[in-house]
């Protein structure tokens, strides 16, 4: 994915260099192309606190859940990797701490669009809104606590890193966190 991703800076966003990265959290499926970039050009990576642990290789992904499919990752060097600051507008995005499918995960919210960068806070299927997948998730229940940011933030799309967009997910949050039998 590094050289299509490669291709795009150099073309579409020519003009407009990558000036940092920002994680949502540390997870394999979130940072395995960064290696690779990281090496070509020189950009921190950005991550909540708690997550540099994780992506340092202090910590391990694997002992935050019983029977956790998560791998560990290769460790990064501490001088790619940069704290969140929370408080921070990131090119008109902002950082909510949103903790439960990882220790530090965090949503990014950017008010001009009404749109909200979820990572793994949910799943979507065919526009509707799911919950984070199982057995990657640290802590169900504190992550569907997580998700009432959209009922704060009423953004009118919200992407979810894994299967799509949801629009107006503050409606259907309701009901996914009734139903807690949903997948």
């Amino acid at each position: 994915m590094w050289g299509s991703l490669r291709e795009e800076l150099r073309t579409t966003f020519r003009g407009h260099p990558l000036t940092r990265i920002l994680l949502t959290h540390g997870h394999t499926d979130h940072v395995g192309m960064l290696y690779e970039l990281t090496e070509e050009i020189a950009v921190p990576i950005t991550a909540h606190e708690i997550e540099l642990p994780f992506l340092t290789g202090e910590r391990s992904y694997t002992t935050l859940r019983e029977g956790s499919k998560n791998k560990d990752i290769p460790p990064f060097a501490k001088n790619k990797l940069e704290p969140l600051n929370l408080k921070g507008d990131y090119g008109g995005l902002i950082p909510y701490p949103t903790p439960g499918h990882s220790l530090g995960h965090v949503a990014y919210y950017h008010p001009e669009d009404r749109i909200l960068l979820a990572g793994d806070l949910f799943t979507a299927f065919f526009g509707k809104l799911r919950k984070p997948i199982h057995k990657f998730t640290a802590n169900m229940e504190e992550s569907l606590q997580s998700g009432a940011i959209v009922e704060r933030l009423q953004p009118e799309l919200t992407a979810c890193s894994h299967c799509g967009v949801v629009k107006e997910a503050s409606l259907q949050y309701r009901n996914l966190v009734k139903d807690r039998s949903l997948a």
